[in-house]
């Protein structure tokens, strides 16, 4: 008798079913990276600004999203460190105004921020702290909306106009004395 031996490997079929398996995998791990990083970026508006990061980022003591003047692109800052990558590119069209939540039309200023060695100014902030109450501010896109924020609600009121946001404010806190 001939001794007649056998070689075990693996058949083309088998080889081409691993290659599948490997290549969907990968496929799955980075593309739902970028996907949700494009959802994301899609998804963050003025409107759902607090919940959108709140669900993005974790904390222990304060979420910022910082929009810097250059070019109206935003990045968070969790717990004093500043992300270097973008969240959002070109938030708002033209420089807001930002006005402090009192009735006296007082311009916000912002201490600048530094990204890739680099210091720009800050034109928007939102804070959240570690009691989840925001930053309280009167927001002029200088198109046709003026948001306020206030710490009390998870969304801003929306005016067409700087006068009227103004006029409900005044309004609120007439109301609030009469009620005391």
């Amino acid at each position: 008798m001939s001794d007649i031996r056998v070689k075990k490997a693996f058949t083309l079929i088998e080889l081409i079913i691993v290659i599948v398996i490997v290549s969907a995998t990968y496929f799955l791990v980075f593309s739902t990276n970028s996907f949700n990083t494009q959802t994301n970026n899609k998804k963050i508006s003025l409107e759902n600004l607090k919940n959108s990061l709140l669900n993005t980022y974790e904390f222990s003591q304060k979420l910022e999203f910082l929009c810097i003047d250059d070019s109206f692109d935003c990045y968070a800052k969790v717990d004093g460190l500043v992300s270097e990558e973008k969240i959002v590119s070109a938030f708002f069209s033209q420089k807001p105004e930002i006005y402090e939540y009192e009735a006296i039309q007082t311009l916000k200023e912002f201490d600048e921020i530094r990204i890739n060695d680099v210091d720009y100014d800050v034109v928007f902030k939102f804070s959240i702290n570690n009691d989840f109450k925001t930053n309280e501010f009167i927001l002029d896109t200088q198109e046709d909306k003026v948001y306020i924020f206030n710490s009390i609600y998870d969304k801003p009121s929306i005016y067409d106009s700087l006068s009227d946001a103004f006029e409900i404010f005044n309004k609120n806190i007439v109301e609030v004395k009469d009620a005391f």
